[in-house]
């Protein structure tokens, strides 16, 4: 597939707000690197999801899965690789690109669908540009994927992360074979320490599987990995501000209590 002419901006952009590219001197001074925040979570509905819906909705020509499985069954015949990926998160990546010039990207990543559309599109506006997941260490079968090269399937989860826990399925695991970077794994207690960050000092209101991004940059697999830690200017998609606050404070509480 060629995935360096994609945009689906035109068919929701009248739709679909524009979300904040947010910059903090706090992180800056925290990281030493210049990290921008893709707030999804200012979108309608509150999350990213709001463009693969508005996408689906709004389209002049929309299919259903069967044309997803004639168009892999074609390219498998032929023996030509084919990533079937909607339009809606290209345009977060493309959108993204256009308000930060950054050189590794973050991307919470949990069934795949958010994380292929952004590594399509990013890699199309930069192929040179680094993508990473961001996955809880309790429902990491991204990570054991990446690492031995074959999609594995979880029996259970065991994460507070509940937007995480889905596992990767046949679509979007080759996207994420063949195109995303690495796979990093992060703790829950790490996780509910970002979202108190985010609420605390940068004011913004994120669920779980959004402040993940941010654990990522500060964790010592990011850090002290020769591959990422010279990566300078890091975009974060916050994928998402729908949280149930009265189970993060007696999260929360927990942490403060041990």
């Amino acid at each position: 597939m060629d995935i360096y002419n994609i945009d689906g901006t035109s068919l929701i952009k009248q739709y679909v707000n524009v979300t904040p590219a947010m910059r903090s001197t706090a992180l800056y001074s925290l990281t030493g690197k210049t990290l921008s925040s893709k707030c999804e979570c200012f979108k309608k509905s509150g999350g990213s999801k709001f463009r693969g819906t508005s996408n689906s909705v709004f389209s002049v020509t929309h299919s259903s899965g069967n044309h997803v499985a004639a168009l892999a069954l074609a390219a498998n015949l032929q023996r030509i690789p084919a990533y079937v990926v909607h339009w809606f998160t290209t345009t977060l990546s493309l959108e993204f690109l256009d308000q930060a010039p950054d050189d590794t990207l973050i991307v919470p990543i949990s069934g795949g669908g958010l994380i292929s559309g952004v590594v399509v599109g990013a890699k199309s506006r930069n192929p040179a540009i680094r993508v990473l997941g961001a996955e809880p260490k309790g429902a990491d079968d991204a990570a054991q994927s990446k690492a031995c090269g074959r999609l594995i399937t979880l029996s259970h989860t065991n994460t507070i992360v509940d937007g995480l826990r889905a596992s990767l399925g046949d679509i979007t695991w080759p996207i994420v074979h063949d195109l995303v970077d690495d796979i990093i794994t992060v703790d829950d207690g790490e996780i509910l320490e970002a979202m108190r960050y985010n609420y605390e000092v940068l004011k913004v209101a994120v669920e779980p599987s959004a402040a993940i991004g941010l654990v990522v940059v500060l964790s010592d697999n990011f850090k002290k990995n020769s591959r990422w830690n010279c990566s300078q200017n890091i975009g974060i998609v916050i994928s998402g501000g729908n949280v149930d606050l009265g189970a993060l404070w007696e999260s929360l509480s927990r942490i403060t209590r041990t």
